[in-house]
């Protein structure tokens, strides 16, 4: 989580492979976006802090 620029990066041996994110109060994007955890389906759970006030699940979708 790139917290400054509100973005999450998918790293491989440090190179950044892919990003998504953007500042904003939509879905999929974060305000004061804080921790990040990866459960055993692949899903992703991204908390923020401060305004933000929630935690967004995030699912991967097959070939998009």
């Amino acid at each position: 989580m790139n917290g400054r620029n509100e973005q999450v990066h998918t790293l491989d041996s440090g190179k950044i492979l892919s990003t998504f994110g953007r500042p904003g109060h939509q879905l999929g994007n974060f305000t004061h976006g804080h921790t990040l955890a990866v459960d055993s389906k692949g899903n992703i759970y991204i908390a923020e802090t401060d305004w933000g006030r929630r935690i967004q699940k995030l699912r991967l979708i097959e070939g998009q």
